[in-house]
């Protein structure tokens, strides 16, 4: 049976040479090349056009998302797993449109990280817990954007902004907030900067003036 030819990217060089070293005792895997940068993944993959790439987001050269594209449009039958430490949400988005099959995190067990490899190959497409639960947190947060009520000047809120512009004009913090519309800190301060831009506002105290004055024009 033929080993599954996989190629390696990672700008740490101790971990990229560690982990070629874990992925070489697995017997049906073989490691073609080791890369270090964005531009020697995309110009190594075509040369030795492996069945599954593991690369990282952060990459000098090229990006790592620009690294996929390139691949991606060159061997579409390649299977890319995205192996990263980035809570950049926009990476996980990124990643997903440049052809990426898999985005796991680097805390994964060696154990899972090999089926992870072996299930791509064979066409699974995988993202782990934690990186899919903020995968659906975008999707929601975009979703929610298409949901909107006007103010009296045609200004558009969302359900969910008008929700945590009630709260903030009840005083609650963002961590009140967030625990009691079941979402994160990080989540409400998204929704709190976008009702402040579309109000035109320098404070949340002043959105919540603007609003009120608004709803009653």
């Amino acid at each position: 049976m033929a080993k599954l030819k996989l190629l390696l990217a990672d700008k740490n060089e101790i971990f990229c040479e560690g982990l070629a070293k874990l992925m070489e005792r697995e017997p049906s895997i073989e490691v073609v090349c080791v890369c270090r940068t964005g531009l020697e993944a995309a110009e190594s993959a075509c040369e030795h056009q492996p069945d599954v790439i593991l690369i990282d987001t952060e990459l000098s050269e090229c990006s790592g998302i620009e690294a996929m594209q390139r691949i991606h449009e060159r061997l579409p039958k390649t299977s890319i797993i995205v192996f990263t430490n980035s809570e950049v949400n926009g990476d996980l988005i990124s990643a997903v449109k440049a052809g990426a099959k898999a985005y796991i995190s680097k805390g994964i067990s060696v154990e899972n990280l090999i089926k992870t490899i072996t299930l791509v190959a064979d066409g699974e497409v995988i993202v782990s817990p934690p990186m899919a639960a903020r995968m659906l947190a975008e999707f929601n947060l975009l979703e929610e954007s298409k949901v909107a009520t006007k103010l009296g000047d045609g200004t558009l809120l969302s359900k969910r902004e008008q929700a945590v512009l009630a709260l903030v004009a009840q005083g609650f913090t963002n961590r009140e907030i967030a625990t009691s519309l079941f979402i994160s800190e990080h989540t409400v301060k998204v929704h709190v900067r976008s009702v402040m831009g579309k109000m035109k506002a320098h404070t949340r105290q002043q959105a919540v003036v603007l609003a009120r004055g608004k709803a009653t024009t």
